[in-house]
């Protein structure tokens, strides 16, 4: 298969040309559960995000709408990036990190995984007791904000309800493999069938919600969760829209370079 294009993270990038996303490095668990790892302590807890970055949008969304802007600070990074990563500077719509000092998001990581060489990616939930990342799992934290400081902000809101989190589920994985992150597979993809392949699910996809939008507010009916998590969406639209990267034509052009930054 030939290789058209450099890769912009040669870690991630298989031999035939497709990006591959690491997993998530850091997983540890919030709850109210008495018995649990770490509990939901008001102004324990500090976010990392980007502005640039749709994967911590769903989480700033989230916090907003359970009314944890007050138990759980935030710290938005510049959202461009340089050769160490996610930087903090004094920038419009970015700021100094006011709880660490840290320069990069990059020493938190190797603050709580010394030797750390993986990619260093927002959201992340930084706990001020023991100085280490609770989680950089955007899928972990919406779960944690909708439930785990449900007493502490009398906020009952529940995203995930346990009556359709089967559908759900079911449609996370879809937007997920094929969307959220399709994007990132077709706009990073090195050959041309890595590209394609990308291409056609994401549009594929595009059409099928496009089709169960037509009949319903919402894709999963009676639940606000889904809106929330395929905010990705309206930003590969925006995107798509503004660029014309993403077609079915060829991988040759500069397409990593749209990509940089997010």
């Amino acid at each position: 298969m030939p290789i058209l294009a450099s890769p912009q993270f040669p870690k991630e990038q298989s031999e035939s040309g497709e990006f591959v996303r690491q997993q998530d490095a850091f997983r540890r668990w919030v709850t109210s559960d008495p018995e649990g790892e770490l509990p939901p302590t008001p102004h324990r807890y500090h976010l990392y995000v980007s502005w640039a970055c749709p994967w911590a949008h769903r989480i700033i969304i989230v916090r907003h709408l359970k009314s944890l802007e007050k138990i759980i600070g935030m710290t938005v990074v510049d959202p461009i990036r340089d050769d160490k990563g996610w930087a903090f500077r004094d920038v419009p719509g970015a700021s100094r990190d006011p709880i660490n000092g840290f320069r990069y998001l990059s020493e938190a990581y190797l603050a709580t995984s010394p030797g750390y060489d993986g990619r260093v990616t927002v959201p992340v939930l930084w706990d001020k007791e023991t100085k280490q990342i609770v989680s950089n799992s955007d899928d972990d934290l919406m779960r944690i904000l909708n439930s785990a400081f449900n007493e502490v902000t009398g906020n009952q809101l529940d995203l995930y309800p346990t009556e359709h989190r089967a559908e759900i589920d079911s449609l996370n994985e879809t937007i997920y493999e094929t969307v959220n992150d399709g994007v990132y597979r077709a706009g990073f993809a090195t050959s041309q069938h890595a590209y394609e392949t990308a291409v056609l699910a994401l549009f594929k996809t595009l059409d099928e919600l496009d089709d169960r939008l037509a009949t319903r507010r919402f894709l999963s009916d009676r639940s606000p969760w889904k809106p929330i998590g395929v905010c990705s969406l309206h930003l590969f639209d925006l995107m798509r829209s503004t660029t014309g990267i993403l077609n079915a034509t060829s991988v040759a052009s500069s397409i990593t370079e749209t990509f940089t930054v997010i």
